[in-house]
């Protein structure tokens, strides 16, 4: 093993992301100078984390393409004002971010609805039982209407990090928010989810102990 390929067995999942992170910078870069690998290579890392943004953040299935390829054309668009010194994933979801407000906006959900209207999708196991299948789906549908009751706050909050998988700091970049603000909203989100799946669990029937 030469010492590069040393260095980086030993490097932690933070310091192999920053490598990541380092060549992400440079896509755009390489677009505007007319490389025609450069946005297909950014369109290929973040097509599943910004769809899977969309469908957690209740964007109908419906749209969903449309507010896709619209993302896409605004990171185009903004291209320009990218600063490669800055990492690539707090600035790209910002217009994410921005553009399912905007949606969200213009399409308001109807009262009463959920994260998404259609069924939950199926489990990537390649054999399972129909209960199996049907208790995973019960979970997703519940987990989808828990999502929903959250304030958007703590819903982009709560996406970005467990869905995206972004950094705190990176999620207090996208959504120009005081890292402090962006841990609060992240520890009240997981505190309602938890009441929530307490209250889900409970025995039916059973009444909370009076004081």
């Amino acid at each position: 093993m030469n010492l590069a390929s040393s260095e980086l067995a030993g490097e932690t999942p933070e310091e192999r992301r920053d490598v990541v992170d380092l060549e992400e910078r440079s896509w755009l870069s390489r677009h505007r100078r007319g490389d025609l690998s450069a946005f297909p290579a950014l369109m290929a890392a973040y097509r599943r984390p910004v769809y899977s943004y969309l469908v957690r953040s209740g964007v109908a299935e419906a749209d969903r393409d449309d507010v896709f390829q619209a993302i896409f054309l605004k990171i185009h668009a903004a291209a320009g004002s990218y600063d490669p010194a800055r990492p690539l994933a707090p600035w790209l979801f910002t217009i994410v971010a921005n553009s399912v407000r905007n949606h969200h906006r213009d399409r308001p959900r109807a009262a009463g609805s959920t994260l998404s209207d259609e069924d939950p999708p199926d489990p990537p196991d390649p054999n399972p039982g129909p209960e199996h299948i049907a208790s995973v789906r019960e979970t997703l549908a519940w987990l989808e209407g828990a999502l929903a009751a959250l304030p958007p706050a703590q819903r982009e909050a709560l996406l970005l990090t467990a869905i995206v998988g972004l950094r705190q700091r990176d999620v207090a970049l996208a959504l120009d928010l005081p890292l402090n603000t962006v841990k609060t909203h992240l520890r009240r989100a997981r505190l309602a989810l938890a009441a929530r799946l307490a209250e889900r669990n409970a025995p039916r029937g059973a009444t909370r102990r009076q004081p």
